[in-house]
């Protein structure tokens, strides 16, 4: 209890029980089945409740839920005063922006919406950031990497009262903020280049979407279009063409976000696959683009929100048209140009035929030598990978090794440049379609059919479940995904706007207003300041759901520009532990890709090569030969030092460094990274190859720009790795161990 309270929730008091922690109101009085403590002491929910102890006898709970029950029933509030599943679904109303004392703190809403809860409490917020501090916090919020010196000094050297928000301007239109906040994307939809499970089988050209992602961000593409496209992306590209100047059609590559799930390619059971195709891409939409677990009704009516398992289905259907597809696409000017790729194609193509020649002409001459020893030429595979075996040599067999992997490795990168979209398509054209009906499966199992629906939206949000009335565009495909994506970003639809919003919030604070992003739900986190999270929703709407204007609204709030040190943190801390309140600016730990991405910045050594195939990082030999179904081919050295976002993403074989600073998990849509403290972390810093590689690149770096003095050189290592100078104790330490190394390597 107390300042110790586990996920914010105290026990000591009634109230506390009514206020709850991050999951809500322990007590829904008049309740007791919907109250969460109940639900934790039954084991309703996970994990149990007292973890670790004994569970209360049944008949306390009974007690105590009868206590509950008999309590007069309370809205049930979110920080607006309100019942929280109305606020979820209606649409948001313009708020009025609050009336504060500090006036002059405010330089737009965003500060008088926070600013007013501070003042409620009595508190007041922290003061700004330090110029440094803050350069480095938007260069690694927009871009995810430090700046450079010059970068630096060019901001810090600016007097400008403008200066901050040039420097706003700069960074989102460099190309390397589409490489940042397409990453936070891909996070979302479960991006991969391999299809998991056992097999674990390569998608070739599912680097394509990865692109789209990145010139998405980097071109500032509407968010709504960016929707549409990503779920009708083949019904939609019309609009596109139809646009003034020159409009590069990328909706096939798109779609790739409908095949980024888990695919078990050799199941037996194809209407099974299907179906959990279905399922999951049903669950995944509505987590990405509504921000609810509508997947938790596939089985059962969902046990906390107001979605029936007939809604599920009836959002399924609007797939039943789709199948899996990949589709001939030709190169974008965008991805190198469709005659360069092409040529590059070619050359592949004519290198993996000599490869094979090669090879041909190798086990001919081996084959010669095999029937001269008296063997069968169908025993020669088993012979030429036999070691023990006398028939051919050591030299032989590894000629032929190399031989073989050679042919191998460019056969994987001529797939890896076909002109196809990893994407899909309808199953047929409706003159001849015959839609496979859906039906609600009891307990979710394709045995149990029960009643047949049809397309329709969520009931919790249209108010009814009239089907007929949605029109289905298109005259040469069904049109169900294109009505369902123009609904998903209507007006009529009160949660798109709220959800992205809310998600550009959370990776500049740290946090979301609603701190789980993919669960508005009931059983999902309250909104800390929810007109301000209803403001933001209709601004993005306003600005015809540009990402790079709510960029510019957040990031030049003072509430941004605070320090993360506030003069009264004991006390304000003991009141909101979580900083829900946002009187400071939040501590944000650098995820696995910008913690890469950076020592390769400062060492001189990052390669900034965009797009195209990904990258294949050294692992160890075992590792790369051990897996049955695929070989492991490191890309040259060069290549590897590209940013993180274009490592190859396998899902048996993540890169090591990424996994141990919690990388997301590539089979599940992740809308908040994990963030954890363990031991190899630490280990990985301090001994591993990357940082032992990059610390010495970085030494040599130091030497070549300010020669063989020791002082200087630290001075220079201080200003490149953190733009400042190195405080007086820091010099003399540094160069206490400088003499210590020194003499060590005499």
């Amino acid at each position: 209890t107390g300042p110790q309270a586990q996920a914010g929730l105290s026990v000591s008091s009634l109230s506390d029980l009514l206020r709850g922690g991050k999951r809500g109101p322990a007590l829904q009085p008049g309740r007791s089945s919907s109250s969460l403590l109940i639900q934790f002491l039954r084991g309703e929910r996970n994990p149990r409740m007292p973890i670790g102890g004994k569970p209360l006898p049944e008949t306390a709970i009974t007690a105590l839920a009868a206590a509950i029950d008999s309590m007069t029933p309370a809205v049930q509030v979110s920080s607006g005063g309100e019942d929280h599943s109305s606020w979820v679904f209606r649409p948001p109303v313009e708020p009025a922006i609050p009336v504060v004392k500090n006036t002059g703190w405010v330089k737009n809403p965003i500060d008088a919406f926070v600013l007013a809860k501070l003042e409620e409490r009595g508190f007041a917020p922290a003061p700004p950031a330090s110029r440094r501090a803050l350069l480095r916090r938007v260069y690694f919020d927009l871009i995810g990497l430090p700046p450079t010196e010059a970068e630096a000094n060019r901001f810090l050297r600016d007097p400008a009262p403008d200066a901050y928000a040039k420097l706003i301007d700069r960074l989102l239109q460099d190309t390397r903020y589409g490489e940042r906040w397409g990453r936070h994307w891909l996070d979302l939809v479960r991006f991969a280049e391999s299809d998991g499970f056992a097999i674990d089988g390569e998608r070739p050209t599912a680097w394509r979407y990865r692109d789209y992602v990145i010139r998405a961000f980097n071109h500032d593409k509407p968010y709504d279009e960016f929707v549409l496209e990503q779920l009708a992306g083949d019904e939609w590209q019309r609009r596109a063409n139809q646009r003034g100047g020159k409009v590069e059609d990328e909706g096939l590559i798109a779609l790739g976000f409908l095949r980024m799930g888990p695919w078990e390619r050799d199941t037996n059971f194809d209407a099974q696959l299907r179906l959990d195709w279905l399922n999951e891409m049903t669950g995944t939409t509505s987590q990405v683009f509504l921000g609810l677990t509508v997947g938790c009704a596939r089985c059962h009516d969902h046990k906390y929100d107001p979605i029936p398992q007939k809604d599920f289905y009836r959002l399924q259907a609007f797939f039943a048209a789709t199948r899996i597809d990949d589709r001939p696409m030709p190169h974008l000017d965008a991805e190198g140009g469709r005659i360069p790729m092409r040529n590059r194609l070619r050359k592949l193509e004519d290198e993996l035929e000599a490869a094979r020649d090669a090879v041909k002409e190798l086990e001919a001459s081996l084959k010669v030598k095999l029937t001269a020893s008296g063997k069968k030429e169908d025993q020669f595979q088993k012979l030429i990978n036999d070691k023990e075996s006398p028939v051919f040599t050591a030299d032989e067999r590894k000629q032929h090794k190399e031989a073989t992997e050679r042919a191998a490795k460019v056969a994987l990168e001529v797939a890896r440049y076909q002109p196809i979209a990893y994407s899909v398509n309808e199953v047929a054209p409706p003159a001849v379609m015959d839609i496979e009906p859906t039906f609600v499966l009891a307990g979710g199992e394709r045995s149990a059919p029960g009643e047949r629906v049809e397309p329709g939206f969520l009931k919790a949000i249209t108010g009814n479940s009239d089907a007929a009335k949605i029109a289905f565009p298109g005259r040469y495909r069904s049109g169900r995904r294109k009505a369902l994506a123009e609904w998903i970003v209507s007006a009529a639809n009160p949660l798109s706007a709220r959800v992205m919003a809310n998600r550009i919030w959370q990776h500049h604070f740290g946090e979301g207003i609603v701190r789980t992003p993919s669960d508005f739900g009931l059983n999902g986190d309250r909104p800390s300041h929810p007109e301000l999270l209803d403001w933001l929703a209709l601004q993005f709407i306003e600005k015809k759901w540009s990402m790079k204007a709510m960029h510019r609204l957040m990031l030049t709030s003072n509430t941004y520009m605070q320090s993360t040190r506030h003069p009264e943190a004991k006390a304000i801390s003991e009141a909101d532990p979580q900083n829900r309140l946002l009187s400071r600016m939040n501590w944000i730990r650098l995820e696995s890709e910008a913690l890469r991405d950076s020592i390769l910045s400062v060492s001189g050594g990052l390669n900034a090569e965009a797009g195209g195939p990904g990258m294949f990082f050294d692992v160890k030999d075992e590792i790369a030969k051990g897996f049955q179904m695929f070989k492991w081919y490191p890309s040259p050295e060069n290549a590897q030092r590209r940013r993180s976002v274009y490592a190859f993403q396998r899902r048996s074989l993540p890169m090591p460094l990424m996994e141990v600073f919690d990388a997301a998990n590539m089979s599940e849509s992740c809308a908040r990274r994990s963030a954890t403290t363990v031991s190899p972390q630490a280990l990985t810093l301090l001994n591993g190859e990357l940082t032992a590689t990059e610390s010495r690149r970085f030494a040599e770096r130091v030497i070549e720009l300010v020669g063989p003095d020791p002082s200087r050189q630290i001075q220079k290592a201080f200003s490149l790795a953190l733009l400042r100078e190195p405080a007086g104790a820091e010099l003399e330490r540094a160069r206490k161990l400088y003499d210590e190394i020194g003499r060590a390597h005499v």
